[in-house]
Formats: structure tokens, sequence, C-alpha cells
């Protein structure tokens, strides 16, 4: 997948290492195999005009450690809300591609 980001070269040749929008690149979120079978996303435009991808069906579990996972490796925010995990951002593309990767199945809003 090529990038978008014209510094990530420069970044990479200084020995720096950032986050990353390939989610191909991404290390595997559950060493253990099958905890999460399957996540439905959505996308919302919220009043202020902003956009938030939501995850649903994470253990509740999992819903912590799988939020950290995520801010972390796209370099987005993101919260929990009810049984919700809401990314900042649209992500639908990047957390589909992630998920599939991953051996979970992935419905609802994909791009």
């Amino acid at each position: 997948m090529s990038s978008d980001n014209p510094f990530r070269d420069l970044f990479a040749k200084a020995g720096i290492e950032g986050t990353t929008d390939d989610p191909d690149s991404l290390p595997d979120l559950d060493k253990n195999g099958d905890e999460i079978k399957e996540v439905v996303l959505g996308y919302e435009r919220r009043g202020s005009g902003k956009v938030i991808t939501t995850v649903r069906d994470i253990p509740a579990e999992k819903m912590d450690e799988t939020l950290k996972f995520i801010k972390k490796t796209l370099g987005t925010g993101g919260s929990i809300d009810s049984d919700l995990l809401v990314i900042q951002g649209d992500r639908r593309a990047q957390l589909t591609r992630f998920f599939e990767k991953q051996g979970i199945r992935v419905r609802g809003d994909r791009e």
C-alpha cells in the first residue's frame, strides 16, 4: 500500500519510528487467536460536523486493550461509550483491513 505521507521515508532514513496509516504493517491485536470473532463498524457525523467511526461487539474485557491498541497504532483519538469504541475520524477502511487481517469478520459500514 503506498503512503500519502511525504515524510515517512525521511523519518525512516533518520531512524525515527512513528504511527502508521498502513494497517497491513500493524502487529496482531490478539496473540491468543479467536477471542474476537466479529465486529460491526459504524460511521457518524456528530453535531459539530466532526466524523467518528464506531466499533461494536468487542467483548467488555477486551475493550480497553483494543481501544488503546487502535489509538496507538493508528495515531488517532478515541473513547469508550457504553458498549462502543468511538474512534475519531473516518477510519472504516483502515479498521476493516486491520480486523480482516486478524481473521475477524467485519460487518456494517466498511468504507
